[in-house]
């Protein structure tokens, strides 16, 4: 029986065409300012594109990356096949603190704890100074993103209304529940007790991807894939997901995750939230998703007359995964849609 991370690269790999990996390019966004009144010193942020940006530049789609994930993994994963690069000009960007846009690890002057607070506000001010001041881009036909990715693209309909056209949320959130603070902060205080005690950093890091690993698919998905082994693979699988980025910038992206609520700037008023959302929205969950639970998500979508696509097969998380060409299919409609 194969790993439930096999069978994870195998439906990565499913694909309706491949997606060749562009070259990685870096802006420079200088002293950079952040919501909580600090400033990332030399800050940076990477992107790729695709596609070719038109005469009157108005057919770009913006793609941020999931917690932990980069650029590199959009492409090799294919997570942006739904995007017709004949058509449109991709920009993939890697949000800020996961170790390629500038970030706790690769900072050379506020390195690891020195590395101020970011919020997932600060990761799309960072993409609006890419696209306005670097690529000279004032309108996006759509912004979307998956998990994380989806939690800027709420930020993007909030904080940026009039700047896109559509929106695609997927697996994500316009604030977290109380099921997710749960799962985020559990994962976060393993890594933080680790690094106030200087005690072992493999380890804590191996306990975090255990703990975010339990919510990435549901009790019966593993339970069908994997019925004998007794855990061993999912418990290998989640510590080796663990020691994929730097213990500093997993945690900075946690603390991104566990402020995310694009209601702050609202007097926490829901209904005058959802109120500034001009763009069409198509909002993409899992029915059984324990990583980040549906229910806000649904409820934004009530309140902004958005387009659902709700799948309910069983793989939590990654349910969208499960049914990627039923979820490309009606994702290409949506943004292709006159």
């Amino acid at each position: 029986m194969p790993s439930v991370l096999t069978l994870l690269c195998l439906l990565f790999s499913i694909t309706l065409h491949a997606a060749d990996t562009p070259p990685l390019q870096i802006a420079n966004l200088g002293d950079f300012p952040l919501e909580n009144g600090e400033v990332i010193q030399d800050a940076t942020i990477a992107y790729r594109t695709a596609g070719t940006l038109n005469a009157d530049r108005t057919n770009a789609i913006l793609f941020p990356t999931w917690f932990t994930g980069s650029t590199e993994d959009l492409f090799s994963s294919d997570a942006v096949g739904a995007v017709d690069t004949s058509r449109f000009f991709l920009i993939a960007v890697d949000a800020l603190a996961n170790g390629v846009s500038i970030s706790p690890s690769t900072s050379a002057h506020q390195a690891q704890q020195e590395f101020p607070h970011v919020s997932i506000g600060d990761m799309v001010h960072s993409q609006h100074q890419l696209l306005t001041e670097v690529l000279g881009i004032t309108h996006l036909h759509a912004v979307m993103g998956i998990s994380m990715g989806g939690m800027q693209t709420y930020e993007w309909v909030t904080t940026y209304p009039d700047f896109m056209e559509r929106a695609v949320p997927i697996v994500g959130s316009p604030r977290l529940a109380s099921y997710d603070l749960l799962l985020w902060t559990a994962e976060l205080t393993a890594l933080e007790q680790a690094l106030d005690c200087d005690c072992n950093e493999a380890t804590a890091r191996e306990l975090a991807g255990m703990i975010s690993y339990l919510a990435l698919y549901s009790p019966d998905f593993h339970a069908r894939q994997d019925p004998h082994d007794q855990g061993a693979t999912l418990i290998a699988d989640g510590r080796a997901g663990g020691m994929t980025l730097a213990i500093h910038d997993r945690v900075a992206q946690l603390h991104a995750m566990i402020g995310h609520d694009v209601s702050t700037s609202f007097n926490n008023d829901w209904a005058l939230t959802a109120g500034a959302v001009t763009a069409e929205m198509l909002v993409v969950v899992g029915a059984q998703d324990h990583m980040v639970t549906p229910g806000p998500a649904l409820e934004f979508a009530n309140l902004t007359n958005s387009q659902t696509l709700v799948f309910n097969n069983g793989c939590g998380h990654q349910a969208f995964r499960c049914e990627q060409d039923r979820a490309f299919d009606e994702i290409r409609a949506f943004l292709n849609a006159p």
